[in-house]
């Protein structure tokens, strides 16, 4: 395959990659998150709807990791690719990529027994589960303040890309 062709590919692949992860945390912020809560008329299902629906999300951040990731290692074997800017892009990169495995894994599961097993019933406050929805509440802000962070640097990839010269 001609190197010309080939570097348009991967190039590509890792803009469709960045620009699937930050439209995936847009439009759940957007359109989604806000939208269940208002509409369910329950804090149980709208929490059960927003779960299933953020493990998905967490899939899609995983393949747009993967598309990323697999565009970083074909330029990184590339000695003229081997620049400044390419290497804070990896560095940008392996940063989202530990930021989703700490929310959509660790944050994800304790988050998730919480609210299926510990509290079980956020529509009718228990006062014994007290502790229960204050973890949940302090983990969800983690989340959430995360989340941003990966929002904030998959827009710094993109515009670093979008002002890279050859």
């Amino acid at each position: 395959m001609n190197k010309s062709v080939a570097h348009s590919i991967f190039l590509f692949v890792e803009q469709l990659g960045v620009a699937l992860w930050i439209g995936a945390i847009v439009m759940f912020a957007f359109a989604v998150a806000g939208t269940v809560f208002k509409e369910a008329g329950s804090i149980n299902l709208a929490g059960r709807l927003n779960g299933a629906i953020l493990a998905r999300l967490n899939w899609l951040e995983a393949f747009a990791s993967a598309l990323m990731t697999t565009s970083a290692i074909y330029f990184l074997l590339q000695a003229s690719e081997r620049t400044t800017t390419r290497f804070v892009k990896v560095a940008i990169l392996l940063a989202m990529i530990a930021l989703l495995v700490v929310y959509g894994k660790f944050l994800t599961e304790r988050m998730e027994f919480l609210r299926a097993e510990a509290i079980k019933d956020f529509d009718n406050f228990d006062p014994s589960k007290q502790a229960f929805r204050d973890e949940f509440n302090a983990l969800h802000k983690t989340y959430s303040r995360l989340v941003s962070l990966n929002l904030f640097l998959g827009v710094a990839f993109l515009a670093i890309s979008a002002f890279e010269r050859k």
